[in-house]
Formats: structure tokens, C-alpha cells, sequence
């Protein structure tokens, strides 16, 4: 079995969820993004922002970036409107497609080491991305539907 015919189904998936949070956020307003229904956490906002940039920060993370070079990453790859989050949603899975499109069976099972001390093969991370992107959209999807109104998206195919 060939590279890409392991990771096509899984950015099928990731696409999925990638388009879905697209349409969600052309639902919304930032005034309506920008309630945050529990204290001390992140807004509802802040959560879209976050999975805007998880494709490339966690791949980031999987080449064995520090705490220093993550840091600095997340100061220079902040969007900041809804315009800029949908931008960087689609940017960031196809960087993400096209390294791992580059890589070879042996590169896929290497195993690289997060600053925290997780160590996970390449094919590992990708899946790890997948699930971190799956999380906070069902986060963001039940904090819409309990806090402003239901998105109306179709989260599974």
C-alpha cells in the first residue's frame, strides 16, 4: 500500500471537519463568537481561532519544535477575523496535505517527540491532529448551539 493511499481517507475526514467549521463560522458573527459561556475559559471566538491554526501547529509541535518556537508560532499565526480564521482553516490542512503528500512509508513511521515528552510516528500525529480538530469542533458546535443557536451543520457524512 502506497503513502497516499493511507493518508487520502484520513484528509477526506479532516476536510470534512474543516469544511464543516468553515460553514459554521459564515453563520455567525463575531459579536456572537465573541460570548464566552463559561468563566475563565476561552470564548467561543478564541475556540475558532484555535482550530484555525491546529493543522499547522500541531504539525509544528510533531517536528519537534520547543515551547520557545511554539510560542513565537502562535504570536505570528494569530487570525484575527472570521475572514482571516476561514483563510487559515483551508491554508493550514493544505500545507498540512501537501508535507504529508511528500512523505514515504519509512518518514511516516518515524517517530518524532513533542517539548511535553509525547512521542508518536508521523502517521500517529496525523491521526492526532485529526482527533484534536474533531474535539474542538464538537466543542464549538454544543457551545453555539447552547449559547446562541444551532449551526445547522452537518458534523458526519
Amino acid at each position: 500500500m502506497n503513502e497516499e493511499m493511507i493518508i487520502t481517507p484520513i484528509f477526506n475526514q479532516l476536510n470534512i471537519a474543516i469544511q464543516s467549521l468553515i460553514h459554521m463560522s459564515e453563520q455567525f458573527t463575531e459579536e456572537e463568537l465573541s460570548k464566552c459561556p463559561i468563566t475563565n475559559k476561552r470564548s467561543m471566538m478564541e475556540v475558532l481561532i484555535h482550530i484555525a491554526v491546529i493543522c499547522r501547529a500541531d504539525y509544528v509541535i510533531s517536528c519537534e519544535a520547543t515551547i520557545d518556537e511554539m510560542s513565537e508560532f502562535y504570536k505570528r499565526n494569530e487570525p484575527i477575523t472570521l475572514s482571516e480564521i476561514r483563510r487559515d482553516l483551508s491554508a493550514n490542512y493544505q500545507y498540512l496535505y501537501q508535507v504529508y503528500a511528500g512523505y514515504t512509508q519509512e518518514e511516516l513511521h518515524e517517530i518524532k517527540t513533542s517539548y511535553w515528552g509525547v512521542s508518536y510516528s508521523r502517521y500517529e500525529w496525523l491521526l492526532e491532529i485529526v482527533a484534536h480538530v474533531y474535539h474542538h469542533r464538537g466543542q464549538l458546535h454544543s457551545m453555539l448551539a447552547q449559547n446562541v443557536r444551532d449551526p445547522l451543520v452537518a458534523l458526519f457524512q
